[in-house]
């Protein structure tokens, strides 16, 4: 009952998170969803990127469903290099 996700060949050019930390070309993600609940959902991630990290390392967290009546989820748009304009004048990256 576990989906995972296997994430290869992301390049080197991309940040690895919204920081602006690096990764290689060798990044591999491997991400857990398991369902634990009606309610929740156990979210595991394993980061390898034997270049860049002595070794492999793992976060975990669960995800919680939202029952507020009514909930509405609104759409979200991405704004194309908003960091650059955020961070504009501080060389561009955060």
């Amino acid at each position: 009952d576990t989906l995972v996700v296997d994430t290869v060949s992301l390049g080197d050019k991309t940040w690895f998170d919204a920081a602006g930390n690096f990764h290689s070309d060798a990044l591999k993600v491997v991400e857990r969803f398991t369902p634990t609940d009606a309610t929740h959902i156990s979210y595991e991630a394993t980061i390898d990127d034997a270049k860049v990290f002595t070794r492999p390392w793992k976060l975990s967290l669960i995800i919680y469903r939202r029952l507020e009546k009514n909930l509405e989820l609104l759409d979200y748009e991405c704004a194309e290099h908003v960091y650059e304009k955020l961070f504009k004048g501080r060389g561009g990256k955060p």
